[in-house]
């Protein structure tokens, strides 16, 4: 399967096809749209140098790995500056069947000092799973009143609305780690226990 294969009627999302040499290929509109250009302005450049020098290693190592294991995702948050304003990307980069596909969100990034406990760590990830009240509320070992003020706790920790928004956010700040099933935390490197690795810095 080719990137014009996969590109067929998605020209309107967010994605481009990375050669083996991180080259953008195909670049739909919406990938475009993310750096002001047109789709064919962006063909033939070098994808790990969109985002500055700053970043260029980081995401060169990263894309290295994912092609050498042939599947798998990574998501990075990265702060670029565009015209006099700073902003944070979310970059996601997924193989599959010897294709790399990128895209790139303008996302937030969680506060400098942002942290989950490990129970709360837990919460998120049982939240993300799908569990019911009840399944957390025995898992934990806790009445189902103090599992939903558990619940409740993390939701308000992420400053949103509802579980899944929650959980969407703690996507979107790397919080929980995209390529895992069931959904993880990601934990600092070399630590054993929380507070966690948010990738945004």
């Amino acid at each position: 399967m080719t990137g014009q294969d996969l590109m067929a009627g998605v020209h309107g999302r967010n994605i481009a096809f990375l050669d083996g040499a991180f080259q953008l290929r195909e670049v739909s509109a919406g990938f475009a749209r993310q750096f002001a250009c047109r789709p064919e302005d962006l063909a033939g450049a070098d994808f790990t140098c969109l985002f500055g020098p700053g970043h260029e290693m980081a995401l060169l190592g990263l894309c290295l790995s994912l092609q050498g294991k042939g599947e798998g995702v990574f998501r990075e948050h990265v702060d670029v500056r565009r015209t006099r304003a700073r902003q944070v990307l979310s970059v996601v980069v997924r193989a599959a069947q010897g294709v790399l596909l990128a895209s790139v969100h303008p996302t937030t990034r969680p506060d400098a000092g942002f942290t989950l406990s490990a129970p709360h760590a837990r919460v998120l990830e049982r939240v993300a799973e799908g569990w019911t009240v009840d399944q957390i509320a025995a898992d934990l070992g806790i009445g189902t009143q103090a599992a939903r003020k558990r619940i409740d706790a993390v939701v308000e920790q992420f400053g949103v609305a509802s579980r899944m928004s929650a959980v969407s956010k703690a996507y979107g700040w790397g919080v929980l780690d995209p390529s895992m099933w069931p959904p993880r935390v990601v934990v600092a490197r070399g630590a054993q226990s929380l507070p966690v690795r948010t990738k945004a810095g």
